[in-house]
């Protein structure tokens, strides 16, 4: 009875070690450049379920740097769900917590409550300081609130965090052309354009943008956001 159970259990062990290795390969394989060069060349040529879950699988492996390149693509799908894929490992990277604050303080300022918006992401920035999406969200609740500085600032935080976060970059633009630099919200929207080359909105904006900057003096060119997108 003892050889027998001694057997059992040497082969539970055998099991249990084949698992273990099994599992490690596996994570090492989805952590590899070749899985996530996989998945990036699937992103840009798969069939639109395929592309999903492409990027689904980069957002979940951090594969930043395959989903800012497919922004670039010519294929406007693969753009839209590396947008939606980079968005999901931004808005996710300080975990759960943050995550939850996050979407209640953009649920409150969609319903006109800036002010409640305010102290949860004040709570969210204190609490997650390298979250470059809180940053970034309370300085669109600062815009609503008119304070363009400080939602200029917060967003140049965002950034020091996360220099590729194309929507800092507009945000920065339109605080510059609220007030009145021009010049700066040029380069501003075209660093945005660098990262996502394919916005539109931001296109039209920098155009409009750089035709105030040839035609206005500087004392004109102070505009309204709403005068330009």
């Amino acid at each position: 009875m003892k050889c027998f159970s001694r057997r059992v259990l040497g082969r539970l062990y055998v099991l249990v070690t084949l698992f273990c290795a099994s599992f490690l390969i596996l994570q090492g394989v989805r952590h590899s450049p070749w899985y996530s060069q996989r998945l990036y060349r699937t992103l840009l040529s798969g069939s639109e379920p395929e592309q999903r879950h492409a990027a689904s699988a980069l957002a979940q492996i951090g594969a930043q740097d395959q989903l800012l390149r497919a922004l670039q693509a010519e294929n406007a799908q693969a753009r839209d769900m590396a947008q939606r894929g980079l968005e999901y490992l931004w808005f996710n990277s300080a975990g759960s917590r943050a995550y939850q604050l996050l979407a209640d303080a953009y649920a409150a300022s969609t319903e006109d409550q800036p002010q409640q918006a305010l102290i949860l992401l004040n709570e969210l920035t204190s609490r997650f300081p390298k979250f470059a999406e809180g940053w970034n969200r309370r300085a669109s609740v600062h815009w609503q609130l008119g304070d363009y500085a400080q939602s200029q600032a917060d967003c140049e935080r965002a950034l020091a965090l996360n220099p590729q976060h194309y929507g800092a970059w507009q945000g920065i633009g339109l605080c510059q052309l609220q007030n009145g630099d021009v010049a700066g919200a040029c380069q501003s929207l075209r660093a945005a354009l660098k990262i996502l080359p394919h916005n539109h909105a931001t296109q039209v904006s920098l155009r409009r943008c750089e035709e105030l900057l040839r035609s206005c003096p500087p004392a004109l060119r102070n505009v309204r956001r709403d005068d330009l997108i």
